[in-house]
């Protein structure tokens, strides 16, 4: 019987962080240089008239789930052209070690989303590496915290499991441990509006009563911390 190689866990993490972020950043590139005039198509297939002048790249935020959230930060941390971020559950360790993000911190906007995990809420007040990251960080920042929800709640698993189980008599406990107990359509629509509004006022300049709000009007999100750009500065002086 044939048996893996050992593989150096830190190493590997650092590889798979290094690519993703070059991908986001391959595609940056690739959209400046059409933005330019430029034809980034491999085979130099004409593109679409007008392209290049829907684009606004000076407005860039990127969002993403679990290892996806992880890359929202070390982009933003790697790379000035994103001026805001959102990371829905994603912790912020390379191996045992904390992270440079979560090491340094962003001078921009940022948001955590989080769920429960073993019995306790994911926030910046329970995880090591999103609590370095919320004391470095001088930008505006959000905390939310969906304290029925689990890991894959922040995916369409919370849609697919359900119809999964009707049909392969999955236990209730495989469904709960992945996607909870919250109630699906609620969650998405949190989702969706908490994003909106986040990307609405830091890219686009239109403030939003949802990010003053001093509690969640959202029944399945609890309000954990929030600080606005004045708040920050003056508790960085």
């Amino acid at each position: 019987m044939q048996t893996l190689p050992e593989t150096d866990s830190l190493r590997l993490m650092n590889t798979v962080m290094s690519t993703r972020v070059q991908d986001i950043q391959f595609v940056l590139d690739e959209l400046a240089a059409l933005k330019a005039g430029g034809n980034p198509d491999a085979d130099k297939r004409r593109l679409p008239e007008h392209l290049d002048q829907v684009l606004d790249l000076s407005k860039v935020g990127v969002f993403g789930h679990s290892a996806g959230g992880f890359t929202a930060a070390e982009l933003m941390y790697s790379d000035k052209r994103i001026l805001a971020g959102v990371n829905m559950e994603g912790d912020l360790l390379l191996g045992n070690g904390l992270s440079p993000v979560a090491k340094g911190g962003l001078n921009r906007p940022f948001m955590f989303l989080g769920s429960s995990v073993n019995g306790e809420p994911w926030t910046h007040e329970t995880s090591p590496s999103w609590k370095s990251f919320w004391v470095h960080s001088k930008g505006a920042k959000l905390d939310l915290n969906a304290p029925a929800a689990r890991h894959f709640s922040f995916t369409y698993y919370q849609f697919i499991l359900p119809m999964l189980q009707n049909k392969m008599d999955l236990p209730v406990q495989v469904v709960d441990e992945m996607d909870g107990t919250v109630d699906p359509a609620r969650m998405i629509s949190a989702e969706r509006a908490y994003l909106a509004s986040f990307f609405d006022q830091h890219l686009r300049g239109i403030p939003q009563r949802l990010l003053q709000l001093p509690e969640s009007p959202y029944s399945v999100f609890h309000l954990v911390h929030g600080k606005g750009e004045e708040e920050v500065r003056e508790a960085h002086k």
